[in-house]
């Protein structure tokens, strides 16, 4: 029999202990916990056990048993599975690294932002005032080199064609951003977007003298790839780069810097400026300055210490960069945290899409990034926007103005995103993402509402102004700013970069399935075109309420940790209400402890 000193067994992760059950004998085993005063487990064993069979000790603990050969014989060993705590929380057992906001960080994640970010929103607005004036250079520019009037269907083809195809491009950038990420790295990869804004850039501002729109065309093709790819690059980094206590708020500059290049993109594309016959090409071509900015400057940047640390294998390097960004001698604990995934990484093979997709350990983890990269384009922030000059129109405003009141939409945009940068580490991921998507589906409601009713009461105009506001805050401190993110804190350094590519190139895609689909489908549904985005943020909210846990302040290993006790509590939950195996008398086969048994690793 098995003595009760040495049933009791040494936690090496949080909520997971490991004890020896002998002949039949009931012990009563201390399972040490770092957050709780849970001391006690009785374990009924029987030398029936064998593995994967499942005991259901108490309510809020699980246990299975594992057979394997301890000190010459044959026992069994029980690990007991406590259930996760409420409200999603991650219980970390680890000593966090933590940092404080240093000159060189600020500085490195200012320029990955200005420089890729800043340039994806500018790109995605600055068509939007100039439209009539490069509709007119698309006519223009047909007329005098095939000698005939392009008719309103080309005409709108060629229009359509040089707005979509950026959206296209940024689908090929995304999918390739792991690549990019993998074999070149971080930092480079975003380098090598930076030399496609500048081609763009060049295109933009000879276009119009070469009369040519296929030059056009093909700049607004390649600055798309560039954003695209600079969509997955930038968070990763950010997040790589940046203690673990600010890692949130740091994630959120690219959002917050798209929201900028959108609203300058608008300020700046105003008639009053360069918003002219002969200038809109040179405000196109502005995209060039932050990549310009950026080149400048990132090569004295130190790379990602994650990356030179566990893709490049070199310590030494890690520990350099992480000297810079932390101003600190002593960053034993950030190289102790990523030492584990260095020793898993290098006993790995490489992850391509194929092996993130058939990796059952990562279903959720890549079910939640999907989830929220589909949401963000599919909340209908578009619609909205799309809505407001008839909104403001309705409330009164001059239409000579409202190009001025959608400008304030913008820059309330702006600030929000800028308001949840220190939210982001206050209250945490999850809960304002979750209050962001409440908010956003009480507005979208309001809206519906108040545009039926606007023709009965003239102060319906004003409700809907203040439901399209509500909406646009909860899109900024929720789906606007988290899940561009959020992905890079799910995964670890291994999976982190397809899995990331995969999120952006359906995030790309969605907002090209919207672009299509929202002009088709508004003359049917007119004040009614909320209702779909209402229901899909109901259903897309109910579900992160449900699995995504929160991320505030915990280690990757943690989080991977949560994500593998919420994976064998649900195998428990299964295998209970399973029948009893007929066959668990038979003799299975056993080995030494710390080897594998039927696949899975005993330590």
């Amino acid at each position: 029999m098995t003595s009760k000193k040495d049933s009791e067994p040494t936690l090496e992760h949080a909520h997971t202990a490991t004890g020896i059950v002998g002949d039949g004998d009931t012990h009563h085993l201390t399972i040490p916990h770092s957050h709780s005063d849970t001391d006690r487990l009785t374990m009924l064993s029987t030398p029936t056990l064998r593995k994967r069979e499942l005991l259901h000790v108490d309510e809020d603990i699980y246990a299975s048993t594992h057979s394997l050969t301890w000190a010459g014989q044959q026992t069994h060993v029980m690990t007991a599975h406590i259930a996760a705590e409420t409200d999603q929380e991650i219980d970390g057992g680890i000593l966090a690294p933590t940092g404080r906001v240093t000159f060189q960080l600020s500085l490195a994640a200012f320029i990955a932002a200005f420089g890729s970010s800043l340039p994806h929103g500018w790109n995605t607005g600055v068509l939007n005032t100039p439209s009539q004036l490069i509709k007119d250079f698309l006519n223009t520019t047909y007329t005098e080199r095939f000698g005939e009037v392009p008719g309103p269907q080309l005409l709108n083809f060629l229009w359509s064609a040089s707005v979509s195809i950026y959206l296209v491009g940024g689908c090929g950038g995304a999918f390739c951003a792991g690549w990019f990420a993998n074999k070149v790295g971080r930092k480079r990869g975003l380098l090598i977007c930076n030399v496609f804004g500048f081609v763009a850039a060049i295109l933009f501002a000879t276009c119009q003298v070469a009369q040519s729109f296929e030059m056009l065309i093909l700049a607004r093709l390649i600055v798309g790839f560039g954003c695209g790819a600079g969509s997955g690059l930038v968070p990763m980094y950010l997040t790589e780069i940046s203690p673990i206590n600010v890692r949130g708020a740091m994630g959120v500059l690219h959002q917050f810097a798209l929201t900028c290049g959108i609203l300058l993109s608008q300020i700046i594309g105003l008639r009053q400026i360069l918003g002219q016959e002969h200038l809109w090409p040179y405000l196109l071509a502005l995209t060039g300055f932050p990549c310009l900015i950026s080149s400048a400057v990132l090569p004295f940047l130190p790379e990602s210490p994650r990356y030179l640390y566990v893709n490049e294998q070199s310590r030494e390097k890690a520990e350099h960069a992480l000297r810079i960004f932390r101003q600190e001698e002593d960053v034993t604990l950030d190289l102790e945290e990523m030492k584990q995934e260095v020793i898993q990484q290098q006993q790995e093979p490489e992850w391509t899409f194929k092996r993130l997709f058939k990796n059952k350990d990562l279903s959720m983890q890549l079910a939640l990034v999907c989830v929220l990269a589909v949401a963000q384009q599919l909340s209908g922030i578009n619609v909205v926007f799309y809505y407001s000059t008839g909104v403001f129109i309705g409330a009164g405003i001059p239409i000579d103005y409202t190009q001025y009141a959608t400008l304030c939409t913008g820059i309330i945009n702006v600030l929000m995103t800028g308001i949840s940068v220190p939210l982001m580490e206050k209250s945490g991921r999850r809960k304002l993402l979750l209050s962001g998507m409440i908010l956003m589906v009480i507005s979208a409601t309001g809206m519906t509402v108040t545009l039926s009713l606007k023709d009965i009461s003239t102060w319906m105009a004003y409700f809907s102004i203040v439901s399209l506001v509500g909406f646009v805050i909860g899109f900024a401190i929720g789906l606007g700013s988290i899940p561009q993110f959020i992905g890079a804190e799910l995964f670890k350094q291994g999976p982190r970069p397809p899995a990331m590519s995969f999120a952006g190139l359906l995030n790309w895609l969605c907002n090209v399935i919207v672009g299509i689909s929202f002009p088709l489908m508004e003359p049917y549904t007119k004040q009614y075109s909320f209702i779909p985005f209402i229901v899909i943020v109901l259903g897309f909210g109910a579900f992160l309420w449900w699995k995504l846990p929160e991320t505030k302040g915990k280690t990757y290993e943690e989080i991977w940790n949560y994500f593998v006790k919420e994976k064998h509590k649900h195998e428990v939950e299964t295998l209970l209400e399973s029948p009893v195996d007929k066959n668990r008398n038979k003799p299975k086969k056993t080995t030494k402890s710390g080897s594998l048994v039927n696949g899975a690793t005993l330590n």
